[in-house]
């Protein structure tokens, strides 16, 4: 019985952390995407792409919680990226980051497993379509 019970409850955890990642991971896609969309070189873009970020509807953890810690950076050439970039003509990409988001683990707890689990989700959108290698 306490093995049976151990799988169950090791499945609702994990089912709870796939669902997390799955609603950051969206909402990082959605969120660079309409940032890369706003930006045409100018502050204004820049000002436009930031908005658009902060617009998107932010809840997680089945719309129980907001994002917290959502940064986003931009970029020229998709390597270097920065919060606050210099040369805003040359601005093609926008990456997203949600890193703060914490999944509380109820069963697999009760048998020596971790309190909580970290989902933080990324995503890059750019204004024209470029291959990026690492």
């Amino acid at each position: 019985m306490f093995l049976l019970l151990a799988v169950v409850g090791m499945a609702f955890d994990i089912g709870r952390v796939y669902i997390a990642r799955n609603e950051a991971q969206i909402f990082t896609d959605a969120a660079a995407m309409a940032a890369a969309k706003q930006l045409d070189g100018t502050g204004e873009g820049l000002v436009r792409a930031r908005a658009a970020v902060t617009a998107m509807p932010n809840r997680w953890n089945l719309g129980t919680e907001s994002f917290t810690g959502v940064v986003t950076e931009f970029s020229a050439d998709g390597k270097q990226w920065d919060t606050e970039p210099k040369d805003i003509a040359g601005l093609h990409f926008a990456r997203v980051t949600a890193p703060d988001n914490h999944v509380e683990i109820m069963f697999l707890r009760a048998v020596g497993g971790p309190q909580q689990f970290t989902v933080p989700a990324r995503a890059v959108a750019s204004t024209k379509p470029v291959r990026l290698t690492q």
